[in-house]
């Protein structure tokens, strides 16, 4: 495909709103070339960019480190000037030399007030408090294997709590799921229709929202900052543009391009004290980022065990805990050994962190599928054990 001489193509995951406002900011200065951008899922992306037959994109934005570790992998990323590879600590050292990381983001909770008051629930603050009842079938997030800003929440929750302690907390809320949707900017467009009560969502989705009064966003009390990454394609025409692209969103005295309304993100350029963003942009900076290392090297487990836990059966989950919940409410009390039937997993946390596991996982394709069989014999046991026992039960 023939491609007009510093005209810009950039691959990115997010929404067509954002991309198009980067857009805007960006041609403000005369002189800069026009921009494309292509908006689809990291998945899409990912095969899309793979395609030895496209060579017409230029940079690739996208908060999912796994495309850019992918694309590496390929020798697909051309290697960044030294004067790019700025705020290294939130770059994984695999990509150190080819990926900037230019914003970031915090993960949290987005609502809907109208439907909080419906359904008597008190406004979320963390995680525990979406395993209200109230909640059931009212809760939206993406899949990891959909949306890589959702896999890094989840590998949050796991990093933080423990693998066995994390999962557990996020399997107590599967019951309140209403759908796993495949773009995490779909889950905030659906909640603030009114069609789900909260969602699970980055930021940068959410805050866009924030100027209508019957929605809400809260940051879970421990989120990291997650970092919105850039790269230039191998094969871009435009090398210089596409350098001159990725200074201008790490220069931000300059630019605009972080506008609370429309970007949402945060620089790593630290706030004045008096800017209403400097508590939160200096709470999220805090945190222990994440092992990218351990990110990077079990993120097929993780895919591959929310897919089979979660995903394929979410409907029968649904109709389990309902059955659960109803009869705690008849016996007046918690059933805490069914609800650990519902919450435990086949992996233990030491295969979590067995390089030759994960390896294994991520390389073997018969060896995984086998795994995956594993995983829907346990899940399918413990479902009809709990149903037995439920019914049992006087």
């Amino acid at each position: 495909m023939t491609v007009n001489a510093k005209n810009l193509v950039i691959a990115t995951s997010f929404s067509p709103e954002v991309a198009s406002y980067i857009s805007e900011q960006w041609k403000t200065e005369p002189e800069n070339s026009s921009v494309r951008f292509i908006n689809t899922t990291v998945m899409s992306l990912e095969k899309l960019l793979m395609n030895q037959s496209v060579n017409e994109v230029d940079l690739i934005i996208s908060s999912s480190p796994f495309l850019f570790y992918h694309l590496q992998k390929r020798n697909l990323l051309s290697t960044l000037p030294i004067n790019l590879r700025i705020n290294s600590k939130y770059v994984p050292n695999e990509l150190s030399e080819t990926t900037a990381a230019v914003a970031f983001s915090g993960y949290g909770i987005f609502y809907n007030r109208k439907l909080l008051k419906k359904y008597n629930i008190e406004t979320p603050s963390d995680w525990s408090s979406l395993e209200n009842n109230n909640y059931f079938n009212g809760i939206l997030m993406s899949s990891p294997s959909r949306s890589g800003s959702n896999h890094i929440m989840l590998e949050m929750l796991l990093q933080q709590k423990g693998w066995k302690q994390g999962w557990q907390d996020f399997l107590s809320i599967v019951g309140n799921i209403s759908v796993i949707s495949s773009r995490s900017f779909n889950v905030v467009d659906k909640v603030k229709m009114g069609l789900a009560i909260a969602g699970i969502s980055i930021d940068s989705y959410a805050n866009n929202e924030l100027n209508d009064p019957n929605v809400g966003f809260v940051y879970f009390p421990n989120s990291i900052a997650s970092p919105t990454f850039i790269a230039i394609h191998q094969y871009s025409k435009n090398k210089k543009e596409a350098e001159k692209f990725i200074y201008t969103l790490l220069d931000n005295h300059r630019n605009k391009v972080f506008s609370i309304q429309y970007f949402a993100k945060f620089p790593f350029k630290v706030y004045q004290p008096n800017n209403f963003r400097y508590s939160q942009q200096k709470k999220l900076l805090e945190q222990q980022p994440l092992d990218y290392e351990l990110l990077l090297l079990r993120q097929d487990l993780i895919r591959r065990l929310f897919d089979v836990a979660i995903t394929f059966r979410l409907t029968q989950l649904k109709e389990v805990w309902a059955m659960l919940i109803s009869k705690e409410k008849a016996l007046n009390k918690r059933l805490y050994k069914l609800r650990n039937n519902l919450t435990t997993i086949p992996v233990d946390e030491n295969q979590a962190i067995d390089k030759e596991y994960l390896l294994k996982i991520n390389n073997d394709k018969n060896f995984s599928l086998s795994q995956e069989k594993l995983w829907r014999d346990f899940f399918q046991t413990k479902l009809n054990e709990t149903i037995y026992l439920l019914n049992e039960l006087q």
